[in-house]
């Protein structure tokens, strides 16, 4: 199969099964001999369970000291849960947006797609080991909104895995520990999961941020410069800092320190 055709297929499916596609056999079976023509960003459509809510049904992450209420940390993982969805549809999106990219950053794109989609899957069976399912509370397309912003590969790593996927370094770790706290060690065990590997797609986004840009100036300052308005490089860090998971996805001294500034 194409990676083009298997992207196209998640990012124009409007269910979560066509979403959650993988090809038997996975990566090694796709091949990148045809990867299209670029398209323009557009809201991936959603029916059903799985649509956006309008803006007056949406509802914030609750506040960390009402984790002990079962139904606040069904309402976070279920968040977690759709910002796993936006960010494979986002991948998906990457891939046919980018057809001219490196071969080996569009497959190792699409290796964290599938990645983010058995992120998904866990936090989705989590849901419904709590008595919950994927789509039985609003969501929203928060994500969504920073890829208006991405125009190439740069803007494309530093949006994704340096900024949203970069934080959760940060909120993985913390609500893991909230849950912990609360005796909830399943949901903990799996935000340990999701740390884990974040710190392998940060370093994937730090190798191309590298690859990419230009002499002259720091990693940090290219990663500001191509962060856009509604995704500033800000967000790329969360509650309890973490430095020692940004050295191990290849950070420098210099990016972390000025990112922790902030």
């Amino acid at each position: 199969m194409e990676l083009h055709h298997w992207a196209h297929r998640i990012f124009t499916a409007d269910c979560l099964e066509e979403k959650l596609f993988t090809p038997s056999g996975g990566l090694k079976c796709l091949t990148d001999r045809s990867p299209g023509s670029a398209i323009p960003w557009r809201s991936p459509p959603r029916t059903g369970a799985i649509r956006v809510a309008p803006k007056n049904k949406r509802k914030r992450l609750p506040h960390p000291h009402s984790l002990h209420q079962k139904e606040m940390r069904i309402r976070c993982l279920h968040a977690f849960a759709n910002h796993e969805l936006m960010a494979l549809e986002m991948m998906a999106w990457a891939l046919l947006a980018f057809p001219e990219a490196d071969s080996s950053f569009r497959r190792g794109l699409a290796h964290i797609l599938m990645e983010e989609q058995e992120h998904f899957r866990l936090y989705s069976q989590r849901l419904e080991n709590m008595g919950t399912r994927f789509g039985e509370l609003p969501l929203n397309d928060h994500f969504w909104r920073a890829a208006q912003e991405v125009n190439n590969p740069l803007d494309w790593v530093c949006a994704m895995h340096l900024t949203f996927e970069q934080a959760n370094l940060d909120h993985a770790p913390f609500f893991g520990e909230l849950f912990q706290e609360v005796g909830d060690v399943e949901s903990a065990e799996l935000m340990q999961t999701i740390f884990e590997d974040e710190i392998r797609h940060v370093r994937f986004g730090h190798r191309w941020l590298t690859k990419y840009k230009p002499e002259g100036k720091s990693s940090f300052e290219i990663f500001r410069e191509h962060c856009g308005p509604s995704n500033p490089a800000v967000r790329a860090k969360g509650s309890g800092f973490q430095v020692e998971a940004r050295r191990k996805a290849g950070l420098d001294e210099q990016f972390i320190s000025e990112l922790r500034a902030l």
